[in-house]
């Protein structure tokens, strides 16, 4: 791959980093509220990191009615990551090898993927170490989900560790399964 071929316009023109859109933790993230955020705002945030980044993409999906997952990613020649590519759950087809097994005992599983379009990608701006989001767009091909229910798509299936430890007490206090379910499902 060519030094060149990591290089990608951005979709947006910057003069600089605005620090009022400044990412640099998860309680940066915590203090957006994503279901008031406009797609043209989304673009001029920048993050310190990846995993912020992906973090930030993740919760602006929950809040709009998808998933998230991690897509593409393109290195420099010295191994350095350039860019990023964070799309929606449904990008993308199964593969054609998995339709056509004949003897199969498992039940085949519902198609989830319908080629959606949505999709972040962040680059990196080498001069100031920054992630900016280079390009945008949240044209989906499917219904998207209320978002009271994103909850129980696959990417947001998970539990805080003060939950797990909320839920250890309770069993060593003989609390029942199903009562610790119902506790924690308020």
């Amino acid at each position: 791959m060519d030094e060149d071929d990591t290089n990608v316009e951005p979709m947006f023109d910057y003069h600089g980093f605005d620090e009022g859109n400044n990412i640099n933790s998860l309680e940066d993230i915590r203090m957006i509220e994503f279901w008031n955020i406009r797609d043209e705002d989304v673009c001029h945030f920048h993050f310190s990191d990846v995993d912020i980044a992906f973090e930030f993409y993740n919760r602006y999906a929950r809040a709009r009615g998808f998933s998230a997952r991690k897509n593409r990613t393109r290195k420099s020649r010295a191994g350095i990551l350039k860019l990023k590519n964070f799309v929606c759950h449904c990008k993308g087809f199964r593969p054609q090898n998995n339709y056509g097994i004949g003897n199969s005992k498992r039940k085949p599983t519902l198609e989830t993927r319908c080629g959606c379009s949505a999709m972040m990608e962040i680059c990196l701006d080498a001069p100031s170490g920054r992630w900016f989001i280079s390009y945008f767009s949240d044209k989906h091909n499917h219904p998207l989900l209320d978002p009271r229910l994103t909850r129980l798509l696959r990417g947001h299936r998970f539990m805080f560790e003060a939950d797990i430890g909320h839920m250890i007490n309770m069993k060593k206090g003989g609390i029942s399964v199903g009562q610790i379910y119902r506790a924690l499902a308020n």
